[in-house]
Formats: C-alpha cells, structure tokens, sequence
C-alpha cells in the first residue's frame, strides 16, 4: 500500500467513525491553556458531533490539579479540584473553549506534507510527515506558533485506524525543540457511556 492510499483510508476511516479514546501525554513540556494552566497528560472519549469528556492533570501555579471536564450538547462541567464535585461552568470560563479534539486527526490530515512511510511493523504503517502549526489549534487552542513547520510519525494500522500520534518540537512559545507530544488512539466507533452529572 502506498503511503497515499493509507492516508485516503485513514482519512476514510476518521469521517466515518462517531467516536473514539485518546490519551495525550508529553515529554519535555506540556500544552498550555488559557488562564495559566499546563496539561502535563488528558485522555477521554469523543463522540461525534459535540460530546467530550476528559481527565486531566494540570499543572498550575506549580501544583498539580487533577480535574474531569465534560461537555455535552453546549453544556459544559468541570470538577472542582479540591473536593471533585462537577460544576456547571459557562462557556465563557471553560479553559478547553479553545480547544476541540473532535477534529484533531482531520486537523492534521489536512495539510500533510512530506509524507512518507518510515517502516511497516505486523500491519501497522510508520509514517513520517510535516504539517502546518495552524493545522493544531483543535489540540492546544490559540496559544500556538503560527505558521511554523512541524514534525510529526503516525503509527497507522493497515485498516486505516490511526493508532499513535508523535508531534516534534517547537508548537507553543513555552515548548522546546525536545517537546514531544504523543497521542494515542483506540476504541474506534465503540459505544461510550455518557452521563450529565
């Protein structure tokens, strides 16, 4: 298979699917947030076009908060980090406003360039690429370094599902040239249990 017809089906496989898991993790940095906030890791479901949930560990004012946000059909909660009880937040207050994982691998599929297959490991294609920085505001929001290229693999299975993203270097002006941010991806178009606290 080519790396452009993977790309085609996994672009297929992304329009397709109504829901999915992920877990964002960093090395050498974090993604920053409005309101002074650093996610150091997040994972949570998404379901197609407006449900998110997320767990979160946020670094702020040099203490690491743990917190759950929740946003369904333009409601949005989040736990109160002390006692864990979920609070209606209005939208105007909600530190992920900015932020939309919903669209984060098409997002990225958008404007891929450079793109070839680095290995092929038991179904499961490595692809080396460069993408636009402005092409990740549905990961980090509006705290970005617009218009820089960016380096980032893809570890993509041979039915099209993205498995792991691995994005290099320099996105937000607090990162790195050794910041990398992995995402993994699993449960494609699995049930996801939602419920409005």
């Amino acid at each position: 298979m080519s790396v452009q017809e993977l790309l085609d089906l996994s672009n297929q496989k992304i329009s397709n699917s109504r829901s999915f898991s992920f877990v964002l993790n960093h090395k050498n940095g974090f993604t920053s947030l409005p309101g002074g906030y650093k996610i150091s890791k997040a994972e949570g479901d998404i379901e197609k076009p407006d449900k998110l949930q997320i767990k979160a560990e946020i670094i702020s004012n040099n203490f690491l908060i743990k917190l759950s946000y929740l946003s369904l059909e333009n409601n949005y909660w989040i736990t109160n980090p002390i006692n864990f009880e979920w609070i209606k937040t209005p939208e105007e207050d909600n530190p992920f406003k900015n932020i939309n994982p919903i669209n984060i691998i098409s997002d990225i599929f958008t404007e891929i360039e450079d793109e070839s297959i680095s290995s092929v490991n038991k179904g499961l294609y490595e692809i080396s690429a460069k993408i636009n920085s402005n092409n990740l505001k549905s990961l980090v929001g509006d705290i970005i370094i617009p218009n820089e290229k960016i380096n980032l693999s893809m570890i993509i299975k041979d039915d099209g599902s993205v498995k792991k993203i691995y994005i290099y270097g320099k996105v937000q002006p607090e990162d790195n040239y050794e910041t990398i941010r992995e995402i993994n991806f699993e449960k494609w178009n699995e049930k996801i249990s939602w419920q409005q606290p």
